[in-house]
This record gives structure tokens, C-alpha cells and sequence, in this order.
């Protein structure tokens, strides 16, 4: 049994592609397993006036540009002044926690503090890259697997009262800064968004976007300047009708759909993650999964 020092929980997180989100009702469920009183806010373009009150507030975000998203800062800037609630910061990346992606907490943890909140936890969950190119196999199968088990290692220690702080590398520290850079960059890219001649005028993109990005002009999506670069309208339109119209490279070509990879496991998912041959650019997923295993 899990000695319960929070009862009531807020998570709030920011998702475009879908693993922050998953990894939030994960969150949910195990809290309130628990015993907690649990609530998820979604973290959009729309700001709202924080009025609820928690012992512990959850914050869940994907790393953008070695930082939190655009739209996770405007969030905290947002939140009502407090004294002294406690806070823990997950971040969720492809890669792990590795250069150059360890200082991705501290811009938000130092709004949560200047808001009263004390950030008594933080750390990173992997999941399936939608960046570039996939993790080779079977990492986003056992990375979808490995989820629950490090919800439920997280929660145990939140609520247990284990605090835990990185120590973020100092040469992050300057890429954290020089990331900044993209937020225009993700601008400048979702302008440029491509619409084929076989959409189907659905409005699915403008109705998910959670930069607010999009609207139907013309029964057609057109995309505005606010673009957080999540990916989410390239890799969930349902008629596979919007194309980068600048840096492709970074939109995996065979899609990105976490339902699919969750069910399609590799033909020997039984391999010990010690033994698996895997690139430089890799290992910080290799050993995110080794670290499960003892």
C-alpha cells in the first residue's frame, strides 16, 4: 500500500501527437488507484483562469526545441499565485535524458516557483519518436510496454514523498537558449503547411490543433503564424492531406500512430535490451529501458 502524502491531484499537460496525453491518463489512473482525487487539464492555445486548488500539481509536456512548448509557459504565466503547493515536471522525449535535452525542465520549473510552487520532482519519460525517423525495432514496441511501469515507479515515489531533482549538463543550459530560436522556426514551418487536392474538407485538423493554428477558410484548412510544431494535423488527418511544405525531413515518412505501435510487437520481443545493437543516437533510449530491467 502507498503511503498517500497528496490527496488531491492536478495534472495538466500539453500533447500533440499523443504520448503526453497517454502518459497523463496513465498518470490518472494510477493516482486514483491510489486513492487520490485526480483531474487532467489540457494544455491549449485557449488560457483560462486557474481557480482549482490540489496538494500536487502534475505538469506533463513533450520537449520542443530542448524546452517546453510555447504554450506550456503561457499556461504557468497564467496560474493563480499559491504558497508553497507542490509540483513535479515530466517531460517527454524520444531520446531520453541525454545531451541535449537535460536542461528541457528548467524554464518551466522556474515559472512554477516564481508562482509559489514547490517542485519537489522531476523526470523524463521516452516514448516513440515522431521526429525524423523511428527508434529501430523493438524500441517503440517495449517503449509503449514500459509506460505503465514507469507511471507507476513515479507515483509511487511522489507519493511515498520522494523528491527528485536533475542536474542538468551545462553546455544544455546553452542549448535550452539557442532552442528558443525554433519557436519562430515553428512558425515560419506551419505557415507553409501543404493542403492536397485530395482533402476532403473535414475540419479535423482545425478541430485538434492545440496551437489554434488552423482554420477552415474556403472549406479549406489555412494555417496561421502560431504553429507550436507538435506534427499533430500532419500525422493524424484522416485523409493523409497535409504535407510539410519546408524541412520534410522531419515528418517520418511511414506515419506515427502510438495504437499501432502499441499492437504490433516485434517478432522477438523477449530480447534482453542489454543486447540490442542500436545507434549512438539511440542509447539514451536503450538505457532508459535497461534501467527498468534492474
Amino acid at each position: 500500500m502507498i503511503n498517500n502524502i497528496y490527496s488531491t491531484v492536478k495534472i495538466a499537460c500539453y500533447s500533440g501527437t499523443g504520448g503526453t496525453e497517454l502518459a497523463a491518463k496513465s498518470f490518472q489512473s494510477h493516482l486514483e488507484t491510489a486513492g487520490c482525487t485526480c483531474t487532467i487539464e489540457k494544455i491549449t492555445h485557449i488560457i483560462r483562469k486557474d481557480q482549482s486548488n490540489c496538494a500536487l500539481l502534475l505538469l506533463l509536456f513533450p520537449v520542443h526545441a530542448f524546452n517546453a512548448p510555447e504554450a506550456v509557459y503561457r499556461w504557468i504565466d497564467g496560474l493563480d499565485t499559491v504558497e508553497q503547493v507542490s509540483a513535479a515536471v515530466i517531460s517527454v522525449s524520444g531520446a531520453g535524458e541525454i545531451c541535449p535535452n537535460t536542461a528541457c525542465r528548467l524554464g518551466s520549473i522556474k515559472r512554477l516557483t516564481k508562482k509559489g510552487y514547490h517542485v519537489v520532482y522531476e523526470r523524463m519519460i521516452v516514448m516513440p519518436s515522431n521526429w525524423v525517423a523511428p527508434a529501430p525495432s523493438p524500441l517503440p514496441y517495449l517503449l509503449m510496454q514500459a509506460l505503465p511501469i514507469v507511471v507507476d515507479q513515479i507515483t509511487r515515489e511522489l507519493l511515498s514523498g520522494i523528491c527528485r531533482k536533475a542536474k542538468p549538463l551545462w553546455i544544455d543550459r546553452i542549448f535550452s537558449a539557442i532552442g528558443k530560436l525554433e519557436t519562430s522556426g515553428g512558425h515560419y514551418w506551419g505557415k507553409r503547411i501543404k493542403v492536397m487536392e485530395h482533402c476532403t474538407e473535414c475540419g479535423w485538423c482545425a478541430d485538434h490543433c492545440p496551437a489554434g493554428n488552423i482554420t477552415m477558410t474556403n472549406r479549406k484548412p489555412a494555417f496561421g503564424d502560431g504553429c507550436h510544431f507538435c506534427l499533430k494535423c500532419i500525422y493524424g488527418c484522416p485523409s493523409k492531406a497535409l504535407h510539410p511544405g519546408t524541412c520534410k525531413f522531419v515528418v517520418i515518412k511511414e506515419g506515427y500512430c502510438l495504437q499501432d505501435i502499441a499492437q504490433l510487437p516485434p517478432q522477438n520481443v523477449q530480447v534482453h535490451i542489454q543486447d540490442l545493437k542500436v545507434g549512438f543516437f539511440w542509447l539514451g533510449v536503450k538505457n532508459y529501458l535497461m534501467d527498468l530491467e534492474t
